[in-house]
């Protein structure tokens, strides 16, 4: 698993329910997987997010576009 890759599994976990104590637990060892990134290593991490994130956009616009739910004008 590649860096960027755990670093975004820990923050899709933190979106979900758990206990305060666990958030806290899981916060803290994200803050400090970031806090000791290097600079180049924190923009392929921002890099491969965003790309994801649009990939995943993308994705969802097609899919509705394909079942007709938007039109493009």
């Amino acid at each position: 698993m590649k860096l960027h890759e755990i670093v975004d599994s820990l923050i899709e976990l933190s979106t979900e329910e758990m206990p305060e104590e666990a958030r806290k637990s899981l916060d803290d060892a994200i803050d400090h997987i970031v806090s000791n990134m290097t600079e180049q290593e924190l923009q392929g991490v921002l890099h491969t997010s965003i790309q994801d994130t649009i990939d995943e956009q993308e994705i969802i616009a097609l899919k509705s576009l394909m079942e007709g739910n938007i039109a493009v004008a």
